[in-house]
């Protein structure tokens, strides 16, 4: 592991420990406090700043204005997860910073034809918190891959718990099928299930899709559980803008009536790469994962 990434992880694992001790402790005036801590943490940080200054250049635009601004969505996204710490948390704190626009309707209508329904969306900056705002319009199921850090899988329960939000995982060392149909499960119960289809895979098991000017892979499960469940797959995008997170979701994603499994699932997974390729050029600042070890290849090098 280089000396840089080694720093990095050493200092978030830090500063991750450091807002759950102050938060469990504290209210939500000390938690606020912790806000100007971190960020000017970042505004500091050299190895941090210079990574993704090159980063973003390697994706084509101009680091001077995003930096500031990403680093200051990932400091909200910090914030958040302190704030589920709290004793004395309460979820509408929380909900309140967001706020959903007419296209909920969308989701609605396919949630109530019961075949269930997917809403994916990339990582962008707050997605932790984001099944549980969504819970309280409607019941949400979140599926997470499992960490391999005991604390990021803390924190990641910690939340669901706080939304009353239904947490699945895939049994240890499970296989892609079995994947699959833990997430096909809640499915065919009819229920809502949140993803976050835009990390990586290696060219042999993924789809190339286009995002920023280089070829990565997306998995293409989503729409493979689609056609096997019925259920609909639903955009979900957000933004800062007026001191709140907008939110909007898409049409549901729609699969081709001919083809073969394999070449339907591809044909989607590829219009979702375009969409997330569209969405990323409008608010690139929105994007947590600028400093993804795998991302950071393939912007460096245009390809994994």
């Amino acid at each position: 592991m280089k000396l840089t990434r080694r720093i990095r992880k050493r200092i978030t694992v830090d500063l991750l420990k450091l807002g759950q001790r102050v938060a469990e402790k504290g209210t939500y005036k000390s938690v606020e406090r912790l806000r100007k801590t971190i960020y000017l943490f970042t505004r500091t940080a050299i190895p941090l700043r210079q990574r993704l200054k090159t980063n973003i250049r390697c994706a084509g635009m101009d680091p001077k204005p995003l930096v500031d601004d990403y680093f200051e969505r990932a400091t909200d996204q910090m914030i958040m997860l302190a704030h589920g710490f709290r004793a004395d948390f309460e979820l509408s704190t929380l909900v309140d910073q967001f706020r959903f626009d007419d296209s909920l309707s969308i989701v609605e209508k396919a949630y109530a034809d019961g075949k269930g329904v997917m809403v994916i969306s990339p990582h962008l900056s707050a997605y932790p918190a984001f099944g549980s705002v969504l819970s309280t319009r409607i019941p949400t199921t979140i599926y997470s891959r499992r960490s391999q850090g005991e604390r990021k899988t803390d924190i990641t329960d910690k939340i669901a718990k706080i939304g009353n939000v239904e947490l699945v995982y895939p049994p240890p060392g499970a296989t892609k099928p079995q994947r699959l149909q833990v997430a096909m499960d809640i499915l065919r119960q009819g229920k809502l299930l949140y993803i976050t289809p835009d990390t990586p895979r290696k060219p042999d098991e993924g789809v190339p899709v286009s995002i920023l000017g280089k070829t990565a892979h997306f998995p293409s499960g989503v729409f493979i559980m689609a056609m096997r469940t019925g259920a609909a797959v639903v955009p979900a995008w957000w933004h800062f803008e007026d001191g709140r997170y907008q939110i909007r979701f898409s049409e549901p994603i729609q699969l081709p009536e001919s083809g073969k499994v394999r070449e339907k699932a591809e044909a989607c997974t590829q219009q979702w790469g375009r969409q997330v390729d569209a969405f990323l050029r409008e608010h690139p600042e929105m994007w947590w994962n600028w400093l993804d070890k795998r991302w950071t290849k393939i912007l460096r090098d245009g390809s994994m």
